[in-house]
């Protein structure tokens, strides 16, 4: 069974980074490691510690008001590693930015698909004692145990 994460998300004025409005991809890493979080959860029960993010691809800019989706998939379960593939994907921008020249604040140009934005892989690591099995309706079963010291 793979496990996919899906977070939405409306990039605002607080994910800018110079005045023509473009966003930093420092925030993909951000988001894109909320939906590996998220991912790890439904897979282990806990969180992980990411090791490494590799083949990083950067191929459209993203942009206040833009909608975009966060995609983050569970490639492969070793032992305590997890492999990942996380993906961004611009479903949505402000129809002015897309060219619309009569467009009203708040117009949004839908696209017919999704267009990728930014893709990665990821190794992250869930140690064993933090293992508690797939959680298929995102509730932890027995989030606190005993600590021996």
């Amino acid at each position: 069974m793979r496990t996919i994460s899906i977070l939405d998300l409306n990039l605002t004025s607080a994910d800018a980074a110079n005045p023509e409005g473009i966003v930093h991809f420092g925030r993909f890493f951000d988001i894109g490691g909320d939906a590996e979080t998220e991912a790890v959860i439904m897979n282990d029960g806990d969180e992980s510690l990411s090791l490494n993010y590799n083949n990083i691809e950067i191929l459209e800019p993203m942009y206040i008001g833009d909608m975009m989706q966060f995609r983050s998939y569970i490639t492969h379960v070793g032992n305590t590693s997890r492999d990942f593939v996380i993906e961004g994907y611009k479903v949505a921008t402000p129809a002015f930015r897309a060219g619309v020249m009569d467009a009203k604040p708040g117009d949004m140009v839908w696209f017919d698909e999704p267009v990728l934005v930014a893709k990665e892989t990821c190794r992250a690591v869930v140690k064993k004692d933090c293992q508690r099995g797939r959680q298929p309706d995102g509730t932890v079963e027995d989030p606190w145990y005993e600590i021996e010291y």
